[in-house]
């Protein structure tokens, strides 16, 4: 069974909230398996809204759907549906395979080179809206802060490289700064599941904002 530790550590995950064996096998409607880590996915974690529907959102096994030229499985999606994830169809043989992206669902690029680094950077963005204490706005930054974020924050070893451009960084396992590109300066946003933490993250980050 696949361990989601750093997920679970990000929101404080307690007790699992996940799918049925009989839900999950709903994913037959569009193929013929699915990769080990996302049916291990769907089974603990699949029903917790904050992560999984707060800003963008996972389909549920019975959603699944194939791509425009049916060789990708779309798995999550963009809130407004300016981006897909999916897997190729080649890979779904494999336990952890590689996660693209496309805005047309016709071209696609490599997000991630595993499913559980994507997992683990699209919970970073989620809890970057859904943990309590939070910023509750984007605000724009230039390069300069970002060395300021760079050297008080330690950066997160996920990031999703194609859709915006988007790097995680945090000092506890419960907060998430979300740094973005936006034409040559940073939007950001950070949350905490600790008021304390958060004020610490606070005290940096909001003096740097234009």
């Amino acid at each position: 069974m696949t361990n989601f530790k750093e997920i679970k550590k990000l929101f404080e995950i307690t007790q699992e909230n996940g799918f049925t064996e009989r839900e999950i096998l709903a994913y037959q409607h569009v193929c013929d398996n699915i990769p080990k880590v996302l049916f291990d996915y769907y089974l603990q974690l699949g029903k917790i809204q904050e992560l999984n529907h707060t800003q963008d959102n996972l389909l549920a096994p019975n959603q699944l759907k194939l791509s425009e030229k049916e060789d990708y499985v779309i798995f999550y999606i963009e809130n407004q549906w300016a981006c897909v994830w999916g897997i190729s169809k080649n890979d779904l043989n494999l336990d952890n395979p590689p996660i693209y992206m496309s805005t047309d669902e016709i071209d696609w690029e490599l997000e991630c080179s595993s499913l559980t680094d994507f997992l683990y950077a699209i919970a970073n963005l989620q809890a970057a809206f859904a943990l309590p204490f939070n910023a509750e706005e984007f605000y724009n930054v230039s390069l300069s802060s970002l060395e300021i974020i760079r050297r008080n924050f330690k950066k997160r070893d996920v990031a999703l490289t194609k859709w915006i451009g988007i790097e995680f960084y945090g000092n506890f396992d419960n907060d998430v700064i979300a740094v973005m590109k936006n034409d040559g300066d940073y939007d950001l946003i950070y949350a905490s599941k600790s008021e304390h933490q958060f004020k610490q993250m606070n005290d940096i980050l909001y003096e740097l904002a234009e």
